[in-house]
């Protein structure tokens, strides 16, 4: 189809904002004017093909598959479910192709159905459209500079994570219980919890003490759990939760304290993936050490323990 051969070619829009950073950036309203912008400034006969037919994803990343945004399935339904003879709009326009998409795959995929259904493709920022061989030719290569561009400022980032975590900086909301984190967000004592993890040590390796007896001790005598000292000392933002009493201690948190090497000195990142604890193997040992709270030889008779326990259930 050429442009030519239609006497009024309607248009329908789509647009996608990711965060709320590209939201001020690249914000709906921005989108919307530039394309109709557009639409006006053609030397064909083109309109919007109605307000029904303006599709937002707001709050979709760029390199969210097709059928899992809600905006674009409806824009592809509006296409299938039509009569051929019966299509409600002949071009689909978005102000910037990486607003569109971000892969590479994603952009021919779509390109694909599009040329499938006689539909075509304009951009707004890269002034180009899919009714002529160049169109198409100019559209692979921008999006393979916008993959390449993302790739490139993952890659910065990851690396950037990297020199921080030697660097000793502490990633995430939540700072290990005997912690607080400077200016630099690295790592500094926090007295009043510092020495409770001296305390847990104590009664359980110089005392013999189960983790069950050192719960219910920390109970009697009223410290407040991590998560709740994490809120009186500012270390988190928000309210104590009131689920359970404030001092209400796990065994299963006095284990996790006794078995951390971060009071060693020890700094981990990537023990997380997607909310999923990763082998060890795989951590990311820091080149700076944190502020030490337990020994080694103190730390690896917990450790010994533990082991035995383990042992002793087989």
């Amino acid at each position: 189809m050429k442009y030519s051969d239609q006497e009024n070619l309607k248009v329908a829009i789509y647009i996608r904002v990711s965060t709320e950073e590209q939201a001020e950036k690249y914000g709906i309203a921005l989108q919307k004017e530039a394309v109709l912008s557009l639409i006006k400034s053609r030397p064909e006969n083109m309109s919007l093909a109605g307000d029904q037919y303006i599709y937002i994803d707001d709050g979709v990343s760029g390199t969210t598959p097709l059928n899992e945004r809600p905006a674009f399935a409806k824009l592809i339904e509006d296409i299938t479910l039509t009569p051929e003879d019966q299509k409600p709009f002949n071009i689909v326009a978005v102000y910037k192709i990486d607003r569109f998409a971000r892969k590479l795959k994603i952009l021919l995929e779509v390109i694909d159905f599009f040329d499938g259904h006689d539909i075509k493709f304009m951009s707004a920022s890269e002034m180009l459209d899919t009714s002529t061989a160049f169109g198409k030719a100019m559209l692979s290569f921008i999006g393979i500079i916008a993959e390449l561009e993302r790739e490139t400022i993952k890659q910065r980032t990851q690396d950037g994570r990297l020199q921080a975590v030697d660097a000793g900086v502490g990633f995430g909301p939540n700072v290990p219980f005997g912690f607080k984190k400077n200016e630099y967000k690295k790592y500094e004592i926090l007295e009043v919890e510092a020495k409770i993890v001296r305390e847990i040590f104590e009664m359980f390796v110089n005392e013999s003490r189960s983790t069950d007896y050192i719960a219910i001790k920390l109970r009697e005598r009223h410290i407040p759990s991590p998560k709740a000292s994490a809120v009186i000392n500012n270390k988190r933002k928000g309210e104590i939760g009131k689920r359970t009493d404030i001092y209400f201690w796990f065994p299963e948190t006095v284990r996790i304290i006794l078995q951390d090497e971060i009071y060693t000195g020890k700094i981990f990142s990537n023990k997380f993936k997607k909310g999923k604890r990763v082998p060890r193997e795989e951590w990311i040992q820091s080149k700076t050490l944190a502020p030490t709270i337990i020994d080694i030889v103190t730390f690896e008779k917990a450790k010994r323990i533990f082991s035995q326990e383990s042992h002793q259930k087989k």
